[in-house]
């Protein structure tokens, strides 16, 4: 799988290791468990106390990587399709929030959901910025 300099870098930066990411898009691919917007895919796997998501193209090229320890607990709406589809059922892919938990409090996130499946996607800008920074936020009010 092609993983640019940069990519690793940001990967690494993350705390995330590229032989993971490129186990998960290998996964994602036999099971067809993903998304796609017929140009990018998005795969999500639990991999100890993070869900971990990887951004890839057609070929497994790997455009980035990130992930978020709150626990996706269920999907509390969802409004409108998007260019979306789950690969694994064909299903469009619909906007929504889904609730989080993360150290004993819960929120609901803005998130890219499948109402019939129950399965929920963040998307990078969020888990990256603002879901970070509710967990630091989050470690340090109880710390």
């Amino acid at each position: 799988m092609a993983v640019s300099e940069e990519v690793k870098k940001t990967i690494e930066s993350r705390g995330l290791k590229v032989a993971d990411i490129e186990k998960l898009v290998a996964e994602a691919k036999a099971s067809k468990n993903m998304i796609t917007n017929g140009s990018k895919f998005i795969a999500k796997k639990q991999m100890g106390d993070m869900v971990v998501y990887a951004d890839f193209n057609e070929d497994g090229s790997i455009n980035s990587a990130y992930g978020h320890k709150m626990k996706i607990l269920d999907i509390v709406m969802d409004t409108s399709d998007t260019e979306w589809t789950y690969v694994k059922t064909g299903a469009k892919i619909r906007k929504g929030h889904t609730n989080l938990s993360y150290l004993g409090a819960t929120r609901s996130a803005p998130s890219l959901v499948d109402p019939a499946s129950g399965e929920s996607w963040l998307e990078e800008y969020l888990a990256a910025k603002t879901i970070a920074v509710a967990e630091m936020l989050f470690s340090q009010k109880r710390a």
